[in-house]
């Protein structure tokens, strides 16, 4: 069995008569950068308040091999009584970090995420909403975490911010460490993940390596004029409805298999992230 840092295994959550979460399972491995994908209300939110322990979930279990977890919310919020020096105090305190410690690796990620420090000794809630993602993951990557889960992790940055942040994810999966990043902005995701997990109404529907996929698999776009000349042999993995045709996702051995006749019109290409997330999530 793969090495994973967290494993959900049949994760369930109502809300009164919305079943929001249905036997979610799925893992995060060591060493990649997941993609956590899903339309709006599709349960990815929930699913990450039920492993972080926001919520309880009404079946199902969850499981960590490291105490070292991270998590960046869409939205941070911080006491607005609080200064950014005083929070990263805080945080280091409650993990052992030493002062001098602390001040060096604080110095050191200021300069990583182009976090400028002089905004520590102001109150956190009166940082730009940029700044404040900035300060967030400052204070999560304070304590060097095994897993770091982000919800929506470009959000309110600038483009030369999203840059860095990508770089950054790549240095903590060198590194050995799983990052879990849930976002809408798929091709911003394509750019650093390894796997993806999509799930639709509460169930996760797919688990897979981005790479692998796109080794051994195409996607075929088949205009509607040929459906009747669709090849019988074939057995798409995937497969989704347009109203301009047929996608597929077919292995490329079978391809150009003998006796396979393409009508035409047909057209082959590369499976990029937001082809399989429509094809997996059927949307």
């Amino acid at each position: 069995m793969r090495a994973a840092l967290l494993r959900a295994k049949r994760l369930g959550k109502r809300f009164g008569a919305v079943e929001a979460v249905k036997d979610a399972t799925f893992e995060v491995h060591p060493n990649a950068i997941t993609a956590f994908l899903g339309e709006n209300g599709a349960g990815k939110t929930t699913v990450l308040k039920l492993v972080l322990g926001f919520l309880s979930p009404d079946s199902g279990r969850f499981s960590f091999a490291t105490e070292r977890v991270g998590y960046v919310p869409e939205r941070p919020t911080f006491f607005p009584w609080l200064r950014g020096d005083q929070i990263l105090l805080c945080t280091a305190q409650a993990f052992g970090l030493p002062g001098r410690e602390a001040d060096r690796e604080i110095e050191s990620m200021c300069r990583r995420i182009a976090f400028d420090p002089r905004l520590l000794g102001r109150k956190v809630h009166t940082y730009s909403l940029g700044n404040q993602k900035k300060f967030s993951y400052l204070q999560s990557l304070l304590v060097h975490p095994d897993l770091l889960i982000i919800d929506e992790p470009f959000s309110a940055l600038d483009p030369v911010s999203i840059k860095n942040m990508r770089a950054l994810f790549r240095e903590l999966r060198a590194q050995g460490k799983a990052l879990l990043l849930s976002s809408h902005l798929i091709s911003e995701l394509e750019k650093v993940c390894d796997e993806f997990i999509i799930i639709k109404g509460g169930r996760v529907v797919a688990q897979e390596d981005l790479a692998r996929l796109q080794e051994e698999f195409v996607l075929v776009r088949l205009p509607r004029s040929g459906w009747a000349k669709r090849p019988k042999e074939l057995n798409p993995r995937q497969e989704r409805e347009t109203e301009t045709g047929t996608q597929m996702l077919i292995s490329q051995s079978s391809l150009w298999e003998p006796g396979i006749c393409w009508p035409e019109g047909v057209e082959v290409g590369r499976p990029d992230l937001e082809s399989l997330f429509l094809l997996y999530s059927g949307a």
